[in-house]
């Protein structure tokens, strides 16, 4: 679906991605690593967001590099990004209404189906919603394009747990109606709930995939992204 090969991107002098190479299917995938490692930077790349200097970025053989956001975005690929990025002069509503494609699978009513509490606030503006209420409107924006692959930038970072809940069971039937999910995630546990491979990034670089279960082993979780059970 998505085909990412030896893709470099600068900012000034700092090289912020350093050949980093990666192929999603049909099947969700997740990138995870701390912060600073360039998972923000890979998503904007993508997007075209920000100018790759080397690399191939292609969706189902076509390539993307060089082309603007909107046109991406019209290949099939839509971007929930970090910090939701909703509009204080819209309404829940009219940000639905903003993106939504006649007959296609994913309409408003499926997705006041699918998050009731966006159909409750539908009149309210962007920033009158609790930050998990903007995640959901984040998300059902990018799902209305109806895209073949959707990347979600920490969707759960800052959520309480049952709304993480939710957006977990939401993910995992994307990839059942066919849409594909690249999920860039610090929560190892919506990582390994979501996604069948797991690709672990480490300064600008893809260190390692790995299946999903892999990651339970806390010694490969102490090796690649520094955290532990306890101790120091």
């Amino acid at each position: 679906m998505l085909e990412v090969r030896d893709l470099h991107v600068r900012f000034g002098q700092a090289h912020i991605l350093q050949g980093v190479s990666l192929s999603i299917g049909p099947r969700p995938m997740a990138i995870v690593g701390r912060n600073g490692m360039g998972k923000t930077t890979l998503c904007q790349a993508i997007m075209g967001l920000v100018h790759a200097t080397e690399g191939e970025i292609a969706l189902g053989g076509e390539r993307l590099n060089g082309l603007p956001p909107f046109r991406i975005a019209r290949r099939g690929i839509a971007l929930v990004p970090q910090g939701r990025r909703t509009f204080p002069s819209l309404s829940v509503e009219e940000h639905l209404r903003l993106v939504a494609l006649r007959g296609a699978a994913w309409t408003v009513e499926r997705v006041y189906q699918t998050f009731p509490r966006l159909a409750e606030r539908r009149r309210n503006g962007g920033t009158e919603l609790s930050g998990g209420e903007q995640q959901m409107l984040a998300i059902a924006r990018a799902l209305l394009m109806n895209p073949k692959l959707v990347i979600m930038d920490e969707p759960s970072e800052g959520l309480a747990p049952v709304i993480v809940d939710q957006l977990i069971d939401v993910l995992r039937g994307l990839s059942n109606d066919g849409m594909g999910v690249l999920l860039v995630e610090q929560n190892l546990r919506v990582a390994m709930a979501v996604a069948d491979e797991v690709a672990i990034m480490v300064t600008g670089r893809i260190a390692t995939s790995l299946p999903a279960k892999r990651l339970e082993d806390p010694e490969l979780q102490r090796r690649y992204l520094g955290v532990a059970a306890g101790g120091h």
